[in-house]
């Protein structure tokens, strides 16, 4: 094996910058959406800001960690992690930490912290679908030995989250996977059974009653008035429309008073679209499709089918959660709890999409060692009668 310089590796700083500004702006509209929140409960305006940064920090530190670790160890490590992953899925049905009926968090009492496996069973089942693409090749078209197996940890890892319940993890994660197996050459009939399968029992779910046909029924019937269920919709729209163009401006948002829930969590989007306006969100947005963007030419310019799948899984990762929680936000899909990634006020998330990050800039560290052209060129110099032109 080719031992490697670190002089000579560098990692893809576009999307290191990216990940920088949807932080900044992140903290900034954590600071503003939270301030009412936290002055009314915690007798102080910048008490969830400062839990933000300190979170922030952590996630700095795994991003660095990451993008310092050999992505490869990865490869043998993911059956390990998968494991993992699944296993604290089925502890929280036993020691789990209920917050408003649902069961997705663990606390750590001692420290004071909760923190949902949801995040990490999403990363381990990337790496997991990475490196059984990898290792199959060609064989994944078959059903029994290529297929299944995936297909098996997908079915147990959506299975679950729904049984937190968490259903917008679930959509999330089935998205993600679906893709990276289409991408990796399974067979489109293979994959489009396990869909209508996924699907059926979705819609089973949905039919049996509780929240969530109550979610759906008020997402198909949005006109017929204001409702417990199409409340958070409604002022998020209100944020959003009353942001026009160029928003009101840092720290002026209405909705934060109490009138949008969890608007510094699921719903910071609408913040950010009521202060800074259409010109704001489209920019965020840009952000996100750049990302995903350079992690695609981060995975064509790599040789290693390995760091090709997961480029490309945690790339969409954040691309399909990014555009999912937009969605939910504009009312184009119906309320879910995902965060916006990098933006949205939390830990769990926050730290699992930098440490991903993290991993995606050491593959791009490599792939820009084994790919000449996006080497730093030396000037040629030339010596000519011990005179040195260049």
């Amino acid at each position: 094996m080719r031992k490697l310089n670190p002089a000579q590796m560098e990692c893809d700083k576009r999307i290191l910058l990216i990940v920088v500004i949807l932080l900044a702006v992140g903290a900034s509209l954590v600071a503003s959406s939270s301030s009412y929140f936290s002055t009314a409960k915690f007798s102080d305006p910048y008490f969830l800001l400062k839990r933000h940064l300190v979170r922030m920090l952590i996630a700095g530190l795994f991003l660095i960690l990451a993008m310092h670790i050999d992505y490869r160890i990865f490869r043998k490590l993911s059956p390990v992690a998968l494991t993992v992953g699944i296993a604290m899925l089925v502890g929280l049905l036993i020691f789990g930490h209920a917050i408003r009926d649902t069961m997705r968090w663990y606390h750590v009492r001692f420290l004071q912290v909760t923190f949902q496996p949801s995040e990490m069973a999403r990363l381990s089942l990337v790496l997991f679908l990475a490196y059984w693409v990898a290792r199959k090749g060609e064989s994944l078209q078959d059903f029994k030995s290529g297929f299944l197996p995936p297909a098996a940890a997908i079915v147990a890892v959506l299975g679950l989250m729904a049984a937190q319940p968490n259903y917008g993890s679930a959509s999330a994660t089935a998205i993600i996977a679906f893709l990276m197996l289409y991408l990796g050459g399974v067979r489109i009939r293979h994959l489009t059974v396990l869909g209508l399968s996924v699907a059926g029992v979705a819609l089973l779910r949905v039919i049996s009653g509780g929240y969530v046909r109550e979610r759906i029924v008020a997402y198909f019937n949005r006109s017929e008035g204001i409702g417990d269920m199409n409340w958070q919709l409604y002022q998020s729209l209100v944020g959003l429309g009353s942001g026009g163009p160029l928003g009101l401006g840092f720290g002026e948002s209405r909705q934060k008073l109490n009138w949008l829930p969890d608007s510094h969590t699921d719903f910071i989007f609408s913040i950010l679209g009521e202060e800074a306006g259409l010109i704001g969100t489209l920019l965020v947005s840009l952000l996100f499709l750049l990302l995903v963007l350079r992690a695609l030419k981060i995975s064509t310019n790599s040789g290693d089918k390995f760091g090709q799948m997961l480029v490309i899984g945690i790339g969409c990762s954040i691309f399909v959660y990014a555009m999912l929680n937009m969605s939910v936000a504009t009312g184009l899909f119906p309320v879910t709890g995902l965060p916006l990634p990098f933006l949205s006020y939390g830990g769990s998330a926050l730290v699992v999409n930098a440490f991903s990050v993290g991993i995606l800039l050491n593959v791009s560290k490599r792939t820009s060692l084994s790919n000449p052209s996006r080497r730093r060129r030396r000037p040629l110099r030339v010596y000519v009668k011990g005179e040195r032109c260049v």
